[in-house]
């Protein structure tokens, strides 16, 4: 009788456990869940500038952002370039690459600009295809 209540009182135990865990990682999807989002545009205009989204990478993107992070060893891996970038084309030759996060303060951007045969690493918050982000 007393194994049967000490197993009860186990199985009681565990299952209040992972509701209250199961309680606290809805809490946190709810507020994640919460974070703006928003469609990268076809076209935006940016530093006097119109780009236009591209559908995939082209050989030119590869070979322009491997050459990127070879420049830039230590960006490899990193969050803040994790996944796959959105993809945009300007005048001459420019390119930018943008990485979207949600984070539960609101969304988190980075992006790689080629232009002119440098590049310029750029982030903010906000949403990176208006004049207001930082």
């Amino acid at each position: 009788m007393i194994k049967i209540q000490c197993r009860l009182t186990r199985h009681c135990l565990l299952l209040t456990c992972g509701l209250f865990l199961s309680a606290g990682c809805a809490e946190e999807s709810s507020a994640l869940s919460e974070v703006p989002r928003f469609e990268a545009p076809e076209t935006f205009q940016a530093d006097g500038f119109n780009w236009q989204r591209e559908e995939g990478f082209s050989r030119s993107d590869t070979a322009v952002l491997s050459r990127f992070f070879q420049l830039q060893p230590g960006m490899q891996g990193s969050p803040a370039v994790a996944g796959v970038p959105v993809i945009y084309h300007g005048v001459q030759n420019r390119r930018r690459f943008y990485w979207i996060q949600g984070t539960a303060d609101g969304p988190l951007w980075s992006c790689v600009e080629f232009s002119q045969g440098r590049y310029q690493f750029l982030e903010g918050t906000g949403n990176p295809y208006q004049s207001g982000s930082q």
